[in-house]
């Protein structure tokens, strides 16, 4: 038996197939070292929320909206992606973005 509640399907609207869906971090790093470090794995909803809010300036009420998902839902996929980019900026850890059709 399976904890929480089933995963709903959220809407999407960025393309994945025109992102580069590898990885981010220090360019200066020898590829060898860049492999080493710690990866952040940001979802896509983690990523078009923060698309919503940080790029296109919606107020969260419309972002949920446009996502499909109620506004308590948007906020924690919002707090979990902030959360993550300020753990990746802060600390040497190298953020990637999980962009694989299901």
């Amino acid at each position: 038996m399976t904890a929480g509640r089933k995963k709903k399907c959220r809407t999407i609207d960025f393309d994945t197939n025109n992102m580069i869906c590898h990885c981010f971090g220090p360019v200066s790093l020898p590829k060898k070292d860049l492999e080493s470090l710690e990866k952040i794995v940001l979802g896509e909803d983690e990523l078009q929320a923060l698309i919503y809010q940080d790029k296109e300036w919606l107020i969260m009420d419309e972002a949920a909206k446009k996502m499909g998902i109620s506004k308590t839902v948007y906020a924690g996929i919002y707090t979990s992606a902030k959360k993550k980019l300020v753990d990746a900026i802060i600390t040497p850890k190298v953020v990637m973005i999980d962009c694989q059709k299901a």
